[in-house]
């Protein structure tokens, strides 16, 4: 069908929407054709089965009108391939085989709204689907990767029969079998008096992928302008053991922040925010029971021993799977500020693992977090059509995240913080990238 000009997509058309058995001379006159200009057409379209000739009659045939009826649709300028699109076609295969095809329990009262939920309501879903299938030929997992790993997720179909040496006719098959798969669909792109035919997967698959890849934050150059907040990837726990040696051998003033900032290598004890960070440090000692205060000093507690003892990359595990570590940021709410958000939270770095230093403002645009029902991916019914919805969080959410990354997980040595051009910014460390990658 890719093969017809407009012309004959408009004969194609008025002989699917006229009677079964009509005169030429009728299409002739709705048309505005003339008999030389028809004929050339007809003999084309007669090619499709559609209908043949009786003299001057176009007799259709019943069935294959079905067909091409539903087929037709893809030509038009608003079509899209969609999971309304899937629905009717699967509208045309016998309701007692569907069941079977898609391991859906026959007592089903709505098919497609079970094949909604069992494999297209969140993404997960889908990604596991995609996973298991097992298609059973090269060919057609090729044409799915060819599709899926391009960059507009949308690929020529003589693009893909000319890679796999395929017929019309086998390439046809294929395509139908991948769209029963809910994998990939035919569409059609305008070209001038043409039409280009094209493979994608269905609309709301690909606009979920898009928006993956549109808002994948890009690593930031290599560049001096890049401030980080210390400059190892464990300084916290390395500040912290320094802090514990130090107040074994005499315990520290707190009065004396220049003393406490001696401590720690590389610490600046004139800039302003080294205060806070000195204090953020002996709360977090105190609450692990590493240490505590009394008189205005510090002192080690007898875990500190066992503590100093561990190699760095377990001292950053201790903080990180201490049942008593937590994030101490008074600002937020409890029904905000608990474990299963904060998990929730670190798991999102996955998506830059590898990918360097990142601005979090454009790490948040991508994040998918599912906080609560509402900040959850999942398929949602938008008018007549489908979509995947994506979560919009409130201020106190985008504080929880702020803080599962510039404090949590800077802590546990997982990532490293700093800030370019008045905007904060983190990368993945080696550590983070083996804790989170495996």
């Amino acid at each position: 069908m890719s093969q017809f000009s407009k012309t004959d997509l408009l004969v194609l058309e008025e002989i699917l929407y006229s009677s079964l058995n009509f005169p030429i001379e009728r299409l002739q006159k709705n048309l505005s054709l003339s008999k030389e200009e028809l004929l050339p057409i007809i003999d084309k379209l007669s090619e499709t089965a559609l209908f043949h000739l009786e003299e001057s009659h176009i007799v259709v045939d019943k069935e294959m009108r079905k067909y091409y009826e539903f087929q037709i649709l893809k030509f038009e300028d608003n079509f899209i391939p969609d999971l309304e699109f899937l629905q009717g076609m699967l509208k045309k295969v016998p309701i007692h085989v569907l069941p079977n095809w898609y391991s859906i329990p026959r007592t089903s009262d709505n098919i497609f709204q079970s094949l909604i939920e069992k494999y297209f309501l969140t993404p997960q879903a889908f990604q596991r689907y995609l996973l298991d299938i097992n298609l059973g030929d090269p060919v057609l997992t090729g044409i799915v990767q060819d599709v899926f790993n391009n960059d507009d997720l949308k690929v020529p179909s003589q693009e893909l029969m000319d890679k796999y040496d395929l017929t019309k006719e086998r390439f046809e098959e294929c395509l139908l079998l991948l769209e029963f798969n809910l994998l990939c669909c035919q569409g059609y792109d305008s070209r001038g008096s043409h039409w280009r035919e094209v493979v994608t997967p269905f609309r709301e698959w690909r606009e979920y992928l898009l928006f993956l890849r549109e808002t994948c934050p890009q690593p930031l150059p290599k560049t001096s302008k890049l401030i980080r907040r210390r400059p190892a990837d464990f300084a916290f726990v390395l500040d912290m053991s320094a802090l514990l040696k130090a107040s074994m051998a005499e315990p520290l003033s707190l009065r004396d922040f220049k003393q406490l900032a001696q401590k720690c290598d590389g610490l600046n004890a004139d800039e302003a925010k080294t205060e806070s960070y000195l204090n953020h440090l002996i709360d977090k000692m105190r609450l692990l029971r590493l240490a505590d205060c009394a008189k205005e000093k510090l002192y080690p507690l007898e875990q500190a021993r066992d503590f100093l003892n561990l190699r760095t990359e377990n001292k950053a595990l201790f903080l990180y799977r201490h049942p008593l570590n937590c994030i101490l940021n008074t600002s937020l709410p409890s029904h905000i500020l608990n474990e299963r958000n904060m998990r929730e939270a670190e798991k999102a770095i996955s998506r830059v693992l590898d990918t360097g230093w990142v601005f979090f403002d454009d790490f948040i645009k991508g994040a998918l977090i599912p906080f609560t029902e509402e900040t959850r991916v999942k398929l949602t019914r938008r008018g007549k059509g489908w979509k995947y919805s994506f979560p919009h969080y409130s201020e106190e959410e985008i504080e929880l995240i702020r803080a599962t990354l510039f404090e949590w997980l800077f802590e546990a040595g997982i990532v490293a913080v700093g800030m370019q051009d008045d905007r904060p910014c983190f990368c993945a460390t080696p550590f983070g990238q083996n804790l989170f990658g495996s």
